[in-house]
């Protein structure tokens, strides 16, 4: 009788949990890897083997992998990131990732348009999906002509150079003194060409939009709808602290249509803003991997993890109906993003502690698996450090 391959989880913080909690919880062989040497993962009570690596962004990261692989008997794994970065190196050597493990995700040419925000703009026009005007800027005094109206933004096109300089997900932009500014500052290492301008779409989490799920060459499997209510930070955040699964026609139907573009296979985030001034749902960007508040799927479409394994295993898999309602809390980060909220009259405390109530999963409290909880207060000022929250 052979042995059923493993799970490797790249991650060991609250996504690499969730994972862990989901495919160990089905007897799954699973074995964490992760840049960082601490992660609230480390602590649940599904004990797996964890190896640091070097960091996603370096050239090291895929050789040490593979040697991993050979050496710790891994061939034929399941390989499961959870950091753009890590599914940049998956796609980066695709071919032989596909031959040593099995995966899901797209080779580098496919990929590249969700990876660079520059070209994903372009493809956005070429396929006429509603997106955030954008504008791409040629050189560091490339600022005449543009079609944005003070203030926008500077995001970057990818974040592995930008995040080395900046911890914001985006910087606003009141006038030609704050861009020269911020380019001959804080951004002046990042290259000119790993940035893109955009116009702010107003409005907090609320505003924001996600479908997400288990797709299979771009059909949904077990996917969902859900409002980013609060996110960290609040204006422009990086990521969710409180989030809803309700139903949104208009946005499962539009990131359909986008994922079957892409012929995508894996676990992924299609991610939208409703933009108040016009109403209209605006793409912002597919993040094919999983996702931050990826848990929640246990309570609206099922074990997604262990239907992605299945599904590398070949075996068939039945589409499965939504059951909306349920919510999913960070309760680390959201906290401080409520007493801001508070701060500025924009949430009570009858309405905070109202959303706590009923039918809400916590990130890192599990009735059977509670240390992960506990400590992972203690971790706050290593992640402030290592990661910037």
């Amino acid at each position: 009788m052979s042995i059923a391959p493993g799970v490797i989880i790249l991650g060991a913080e609250y996504q690499a949990l969730g994972l862990l909690r989901r495919l160990a919880g089905e007897q799954i062989p699973c074995v964490l890897i992760d840049q960082d040497k601490w992660g609230a993962a480390r602590f649940s009570r599904y004990r797996s083997p964890f190896h640091q690596s070097p960091r996603y962004d370096s050239d090291e990261f895929w050789p040490w992998l593979v040697n991993l692989a050979e050496r710790q008997n891994f061939r034929g794994w399941v390989l499961v990131p959870t950091d753009d970065e890590q599914v940049r190196q998956i796609a980066r050597h695709f071919d032989a990732a596909t031959a040593m493990f099995r995966c899901g995700g797209m080779a580098w040419d496919e990929y590249s348009v969700l990876y660079d925000k520059r070209l994903n703009y372009q493809w956005c026009l070429r396929h006429g999906i509603t997106t955030p005007k954008s504008y791409i800027p040629h050189s560091r005094e490339d600022v005449t002509g543009m079609e944005l109206t003070f203030p926008w933004i500077i995001k970057p096109a990818f974040k592995r150079n930008f995040s080395k300089h900046s911890k914001a997900k985006a910087i606003r932009i009141n006038s030609h003194e704050e861009l020269k500014a911020n380019l001959n500052g804080d951004l002046a290492a990042v290259p000119v060409e790993d940035l893109l301008y955009q116009e702010i779409i107003p409005g907090d989490g609320r505003n924001q939009w996600s479908y997400a799920g288990l797709f299979v060459e771009g059909e949904a499997i077990a996917a969902f709808t859900a409002c980013r209510r609060r996110q960290h930070p609040p204006d422009f955040g990086r990521a969710s602290t409180y989030v809803m699964a309700e139903p949104n026609d208009k946005i499962e139907q539009e990131s359909r249509r986008i994922m079957k573009l892409l012929r995508y296979t894996g676990l992924a985030e299609v991610e939208w803003k409703q933009d108040p001034r016009d109403g209209q749902y605006k793409f912002l960007e597919v993040n094919a991997r999983s996702w931050g508040w990826h848990s929640l799927a246990s309570h609206v479409v099922g074990n997604l993890p262990k239907m992605f394994y299945d599904h590398l295993l070949g075996k068939q898999l039945v589409p499965v109906q939504a059951q909306y309602g349920w919510r999913w809390v960070k309760h680390v980060t959201d906290l401080p993003v409520a007493l801001h909220l508070w701060r500025r009259n924009e949430l009570g405390l009858k309405a905070y502690l109202q959303s706590l109530r009923g039918q809400v999963t916590c990130c890192e409290w599990e009735r059977g698996d509670p240390l992960p909880f506990f400590l992972q207060f203690l971790l706050v000022p290593y992640l402030m450090i290592k990661r910037g929250y």
